[in-house]
């Protein structure tokens, strides 16, 4: 328990010297630093879902009227809202669109070759993909939840995630099996292997275990008699399979 606590507070540490770079650089030129849309997500990401984080390590670390007096901020500073950190999750994701960029390149804050903002953690790709899938935009889901998973395996073991791998591979798998359903099911098999009691997941993986033998029969339909395929919204119903919680 104790070597737990250890690295929970090396984890926070390291957020804390992440913020307090990313408040020097906004403070050397804040105009600057906000037209740019990654500090634009960043920033916002720090004062929604970062700092939800910040308060409930204060409610067991630090007291409640301690907490209370800090949050009383938020109506004075006018935090974003949890739409605003949508907005410009969007904004970002139509920059890299607009000029095709490389997911990887825009994690580490490059954007054509130049630095323009601070690395982005594993954290903040996961809530890309996030923000993403509530938009049912599924192709930025997918690649910026890849990239999350990339970020979480080389980032060191002491450093906090409010995800885990398995929860990367829930969304992966949910995104994905409308286009590749064989790999929707491998993924489900993964997260499996990590949470056996996934409930989620298990009623998944005999969705996709159904649509895959749907569709090889229909495959062996065509073949044998060069007919028309049955469209698969035709074969399989989709009311049955969950997505994960948002």
């Amino acid at each position: 328990m104790a070597k737990e606590r250890a690295l929970d507070r090396d984890g926070d540490e390291c957020k804390l010297g992440e913020y307090q770079r990313e408040h020097e650089d906004a403070t050397a030129d804040m105009p600057a630093y906000v037209s740019n849309p990654i500090n634009a997500y960043l920033l916002t990401k720090r004062l929604t879902t970062d700092w939800r984080q910040v308060e409930n390590l204060m409610a067991h670390d630090v007291g409640v009227e301690f907490l209370n007096n800090i949050t009383n901020y938020r109506h004075v500073m006018k935090f974003p809202s949890d739409e605003d950190l949508n907005g410009a999750a969007v904004a970002l994701m139509r920059l890299q669109d607009t000029y095709k960029l490389d997911t990887s390149s825009v994690a580490r804050g490059m954007l054509n070759g130049i630095q323009y903002s601070t690395e982005m953690s594993s954290d903040d790709c996961f809530e890309l993909g996030r923000q993403s899938y509530v938009n049912h935009d599924y192709y930025h889901t997918v690649l910026w939840m890849n990239e999350a998973m990339t970020r979480l395996q080389e980032e060191p073991q002491n450093q906090t995630q409010s995800f885990t791998r398995a929860d990367i591979l829930e969304y992966l798998a949910f995104s994905t099996y409308k286009r590749n359903v064989e790999r929707a099911l491998t993924m489900t098999n993964e997260l499996l292997e990590l949470t056996p009691d996934h409930e989620r997941a298990r009623g998944n993986k005999v969705f996709y275990e159904k649509e895959i033998a749907e569709l090889q029969a229909e495959r062996k339909v065509k073949g044998d008699d060069g007919s028309e395929s049955t469209p698969v919204s035709d074969l399989v119903s989709s009311s049955n399979l969950v997505s994960p919680f948002v």
